[in-house]
């Protein structure tokens, strides 16, 4: 169930229809100075309370009950004969029931009041709810937890143009719309949202109920940053490579001689002739001789120096550009739960 609460005056009733040609008249009937409408604004949508206690305070010879129902009757004639919605407003309330919204009004006026401004208006049929005050001390915050507890909709909305209608939206986890078209557009700081003309009222409905549902999601995906592009850096100077040493192979040694009688004798023919030195072994006889071998000069080997081999060129470095994570889109930081002062209310309202 769609439940919206209306105030009267200032909301959807243009309440100076009524109200100042009533206290006009009331005024010349009593010859008392007519109030500054500045002064009588103070008195729309309040309780009756403070304008009992006006009438009281002009000492007019009269008790302040027969002045009040005095003034009450001059007032119904003028609203049965010139009172009138706001523009727009009974095209609004139509729409508004073919879309499903269950109609109420919540008024601190007289029973009388709401009834008969609904009915000159042609829109009576269209309301379910009509709450006016049943005892003194009763406000608009009890009325609109009552109304609540008897309906338990799914969601609820309340308009009105005072700080009390936000006050008592806020009591009954109503979704608060501030009227500031009406009288009191500066009492509207607890207001959800404010609208400047009753025909806003729908769509700031439709609004609120399609975030509140996540048909319209404020988050967007993440896009990623372009990979940067990387330069390479330039090469250091590497200096010129030395020539390369070229090393002479060694001479190869001449293949050994064997050891023939044949071939011995033909090297030492080829060789100068050296003295011969003969050892006498005690246990051998004299004529065996040992002969020892002749000395070579040992062939040298330059050395050999290593090739150096110049270092590759070294390829330029590259730096591995950096991975661009994409950073989760940050969720909707949740609407924070109201908590209803109704106190027949036993959970906390999900769908406002």
């Amino acid at each position: 169930m769609k439940l919206i609460m209306f105030d009267l005056d200032g909301t959807l009733f243009r309440t100076e229809t009524s109200f100042f040609p009533s206290v006009r008249e009331f005024a010349s009937r009593h010859a008392f100075p007519v109030p500054e409408e500045a002064f009588l604004r103070s008195f729309i949508g309040q309780s009756g309370s403070e304008w009992r206690a006006w009438l009281e305070q002009l000492q007019l010879g009269q008790s302040t009950e027969e002045l009040a129902s005095e003034f009450d009757l001059l007032e119904r004639e003028y609203v049965r004969t010139q009172g009138e919605l706001y523009e727009g407003a009974a095209d609004v309330l139509r729409s508004l029931s073919l879309d499903g919204w269950k109609l109420g009004v919540c008024s601190n006026a007289p029973e009388w009041y709401p009834e008969m401004i609904l009915a000159r208006a042609g829109v009576r049929d269209l309301f379910m709810v009509v709450r006016v005050p049943s005892r003194p001390d009763q406000t608009k915050s009890m009325m609109l937890c009552e109304v609540w507890n008897e309906c338990r909709p799914e969601r609820c909305a309340m308009v009105g143009d005072r700080a009390d209608d936000m006050r008592a939206a806020y009591a009954g986890g109503y979704f608060a719309i501030g009227a500031i078209y009406g009288w009191a557009p500066q009492e509207l700081e607890l207001a959800d949202v404010r609208v400047h003309d009753i025909a806003e009222v729908p769509a700031a409905l439709v609004h609120h109920w399609s975030h509140m549902g996540g048909a319209e999601s404020t988050n967007t995906p993440a896009v990623a940053k372009p990979t940067p592009v990387v330069s390479p850096a330039p090469a250091a100077a590497i200096p010129p490579a030395p020539p390369p040493v070229v090393v002479s192979p060694a001479p190869t040694p001449p293949p050994p001689v064997a050891e023939t009688p044949a071939a011995r004798s033909q090297v030492l023919e080829s060789q100068p002739a050296e003295p011969v030195i003969s050892v006498l072994l005690p246990e051998e006889t004299p004529s065996k001789m040992i002969e020892e071998p002749p000395v070579t000069a040992p062939v040298v080997v330059p050395p050999v120096e290593p090739v150096v081999t110049p270092p590759a060129p070294a390829a330029p470095l590259r730096r591995t550009p950096d991975v661009v994570v994409p950073h989760p889109a940050e969720p909707e930081p949740p609407v924070p739960a109201r908590r209803s002062w109704n106190p027949f209310r036993r959970h906390e309202d999900k769908t406002r």
